[in-house]
């Protein structure tokens, strides 16, 4: 059966670390291989799945071109595939002028991986080092766009993220069913959360990086798997900055046990 199984997360929530779980569960000699995520489940806004899928070239879209003809490009692509296709997604679900971004019909399952966003903004402020403000600033943003930063090419088309609680609930209430995954449990019991996914050790990617290098689109000279513990907002996020968060999403945070 040919289709889309979406592994989503807002950024720095775990997405990376699922799909080489998956990858572990579904491509077992590729855990021999060097450590990299970007061979399986790639970025679903990759401009690459348009040229190839629609015989466009992209550089000749406009942002708002290329947002409406990805589920175009994603039917074609599932049409023409012998079997399942995995992609990794940072933006919130949305409509475009050819439907759902991400298209139900050609849909096979979704994954959604939360994660506290007081963590979320401490491990983001480290992945850009844009400091922890700016962090706080863009989960609390609604209109927050992720694209590519300065001096890497634009491989991927701007994504829209939405702010966290507005991310969160766009892939909860979505249709189909979701697979919702809390980054705490990953952590605390990955066999107990992930069940029928492959368990993939944070310290064991931790060290393949150590030894064989990551390039996970992280400010140079920063780690990609950095210290893969919950609760680290506690000593790094200022107090300020905390509340804030927690003011601006304390209903989705509740729902999901993100308590003090």
């Amino acid at each position: 059966m040919s289709g889309f199984y979406w592994i989503a997360s807002y950024p720095k929530s775990g997405n990376t670390w699922l799909r080489l779980a998956l990858r572990a569960l579904l491509e077992p000699d590729a855990v021999v291989r060097r450590l990299d995520a970007t061979g399986f489940a790639p970025d679903a806004a990759q401009l690459i799945d348009i040229e190839e899928a629609l015989d466009l070239e992209s550089g000749d879209l406009t942002a708002a071109e290329c947002r409406n003809l990805r589920p175009l490009a994603s039917r074609a692509r599932a049409a023409a595939a012998a079997g399942p296709i995995y992609r990794k997604v940072h933006e919130a679900w949305q409509q475009t002028e050819n439907g759902p971004l991400f298209p139900p019909d050609v849909t096979l399952g979704r994954f959604y991986v939360v994660r506290d966003p007081r963590d979320v903004a401490v491990s983001w402020a480290h992945f850009t080092g844009g400091g922890l403000a700016a962090a706080v600033a863009m989960l609390c943003d609604p209109r927050a766009v992720l694209q590519a930063p300065a001096g890497r090419p634009a491989l991927t088309a701007p994504q829209h993220l939405s702010c966290w609680s507005g991310h969160v609930l766009s892939w909860l209430n979505a249709p189909g069913p979701v697979c919702v995954l809390r980054y705490e449990d990953l952590l605390t019991d990955p066999v107990g959360a992930l069940r029928q996914v492959a368990a993939t050790g944070f310290k064991v990617l931790q060290a393949r990086e150590g030894s064989e290098g990551f390039d996970g689109g992280q400010v140079a000279g920063a780690r990609f798997f950095r210290s893969g513990t919950a609760g680290q907002w506690r000593e790094t996020l200022p107090e300020e900055l905390a509340l804030k968060i927690r003011s601006f999403h304390h209903d989705v945070m509740s729902r999901f046990g993100y308590e003090d």
